[in-house]
C-alpha cells in the first residue's frame, strides 16, 4: 500500500514536470529588442526578435507615458516560401507593366511588389540562431514627460504574453544604425561568408555631445563614434549591454562582453574599459585632454557578434554617482548622507522615503543636478542616474 501511494506521488510529479517543459516548449518568446529604447517626446520604429510569435497582436510596456503598437509581423519562412514569392512577384512585374502601357499605374500593387522584394532580399536560409528569426516590428512613442529609465516590453500572442526585456526611456538626443538581418550560420572555415557587410560609410558615425548610440554587434564588427570635446570636459560614457539580453552560458556564438575604447584623431589610446566594478557592462570617465575631435569605439572582447549583440552606450557631462556614505542607518533617525561621483557640484540627493520599519532604498535621483550643457532652465529639474 504505502508503494503504491509513492508510486502515485511520483506519477503525478513527472506529469508536472513534463507538463510545465511542454509549456515552455510552446511558450513565445523574445530574445532581443532594437532600439532597447528611445528618447523622450519621440516616436520611432524598433523591432523584436524572438520565436513562436504566430499570432502577435498587442505589445505592452509597462508604466506610464509610452505607448507602441505593432506594425508588421515576418515568420521565419522556408525555401518553399521563397520559392512562391518570387513566382508572385515575377506575376507582379507583368501586371505592371501591363498597366502602365494602358497608363493606369497601380499603387497598391507597386506596395506589394516593395514587400515581397524586402522580404526576399532579408532571407536567410540557415539562420545563426532560429529563436531569433522571427521579427516584429513596432513603433513606439514616448510622451515628453514619461519617467526615465528601464520598462519592460513584451509581445501578445495567442499563445499568450512572451517573456519581458528592458526598454529603456532616455532623455539625450539618440542616434540608432541601420538593424542587422538576421544573421547567417557560420560554417567551419567559411566563416567569412556570414560576417556582416557594412558600407564603408556607416563604418563610422559623427555625433554631438550629449548622446545615446544604438547598435548591434556583427561578427569581427567594431562600431566607431566621432565627437568633439573641449579641453577639460568631463565625460561619462556608459554602457548597456549585457543587462539588455539575458546571461545564457551556453550560448552560441556566446554572450556579449563589450569592450569600449577612446582614441584622439590620430589614432592613440586614451582610456579603455571592459567592466565596470561588479558590471560586465563598461564605464569611462574621461576628462578630455585638449580640444578637438575624438574616436569612442565598441566591440565584443573576443569579435563575436549576432543579431541580439544590442547596446545602448550613452555619452555626456552626465551626473554619475562612484560612492555613498555611510551605507545605512537607524531607522527613524536622520542621516547626512555624502556622495562622490562625477558632475555632481550642485547636486543634492533627494530626501529619503519616510519608513516606519526596516526597509532597504535605492538612491536613483538628483536634485539640481544639470545635463551639461543644461537642457532646461529650472534648477529644480531631476534626472535620473542609475
Amino acid at each position: 500500500m504505502f508503494k503504491i501511494q509513492w508510486l502515485a506521488v511520483l506519477a503525478i510529479a513527472g506529469l508536472s514536470t513534463f507538463t510545465s517543459s511542454a509549456q515552455g516548449q510552446w511558450s513565445p518568446y523574445i530574445g532581443f529588442v532594437y532600439p532597447a529604447g528611445g528618447q523622450q517626446g519621440k516616436t520611432f520604429k524598433i523591432r523584436l526578435g524572438g520565436q513562436r510569435l504566430a499570432g502577435v497582436n498587442d505589445v505592452i510596456v509597462t508604466g506610464k507615458g509610452v505607448s507602441a503598437k505593432l506594425v508588421a509581423f515576418h515568420r521565419k519562412m522556408n525555401p518553399q516560401d521563397m520559392s512562391l514569392l518570387r513566382e508572385q512577384l515575377k506575376v507582379l512585374k507583368q501586371q505592371e507593366k501591363a498597366s502602365a502601357k494602358t497608363g493606369k499605374p497601380n499603387p497598391a500593387m507597386r506596395i506589394m511588389m516593395d514587400k515581397i522584394q524586402y522580404r526576399i532580399s532579408n532571407w536567410v536560409n540557415r539562420p545563426a540562431c532560429a529563436s531569433l528569426a522571427e521579427i516584429a516590428f513596432v513603433e513606439v512613442t514616448v510622451a515628453a514627460d514619461a519617467e526615465s529609465g528601464v520598462r519592460d516590453i513584451r509581445l501578445v500572442t495567442a499563445r499568450g504574453a512572451t517573456n519581458p526585456m528592458p526598454f529603456h526611456v532616455g532623455q539625450v538626443p539618440e542616434t540608432t544604425r541601420k538593424a542587422m538581418k538576421t544573421c547567417s550560420f557560420q560554417v567551419l572555415g567559411k566563416e567569412h561568408l556570414a560576417m556582416r557587410k557594412r558600407p564603408p560609410e556607416e563604418e563610422e558615425v559623427s555625433i554631438t555631445v550629449p548622446c545615446t548610440m544604438n547598435g548591434q554587434i556583427g561578427s569581427g564588427e567594431i562600431n566607431r563614434y566621432r565627437f568633439k570635446a573641449t579641453k577639460g570636459q568631463r565625460l561619462v560614457i556608459s554602457t548597456a549591454a549585457r543587462e539588455l539580453v539575458p546571461y545564457i552560458a551556453d550560448a552560441v556564438p556566446g554572450w556579449f562582453q563589450p569592450v569600449l575604447m577612446i582614441q584622439d584623431a590620430n589614432g592613440k589610446e586614451l582610456a579603455y574599459n571592459d567592466d565596470y566594478r561588479f558590471m560586465p557592462d563598461p564605464v569611462i570617465h574621461f576628462e578630455a585632454p585638449r580640444d578637438g575631435e575624438y574616436v569612442l569605439s565598441i566591440n565584443d572582447s573576443i569579435y563575436r557578434g549576432r543579431e541580439d549583440f544590442v547596446y545602448r552606450i550613452t555619452i555626456g557631462q552626465v551626473p554619475f554617482i562612484t560612492s555613498l556614505f555611510p551605507m545605512g542607518a537607524q531607522a527613524g533617525k536622520p542621516v547626512n548622507i555624502q556622495m562622490d561621483g562625477w558632475n555632481l557640484e550642485k547636486a543634492k540627493l533627494m530626501p529619503l522615503p519616510s519608513s516606519d520599519g526596516d526597509d532597504i532604498n535605492q538612491i536613483w535621483n538628483l536634485q539640481n543636478a544639470k545635463l551639461m550643457p543644461p537642457t532646461s532652465s529650472d534648477d529644480s529639474a531631476i534626472y535620473q542616474i542609475a
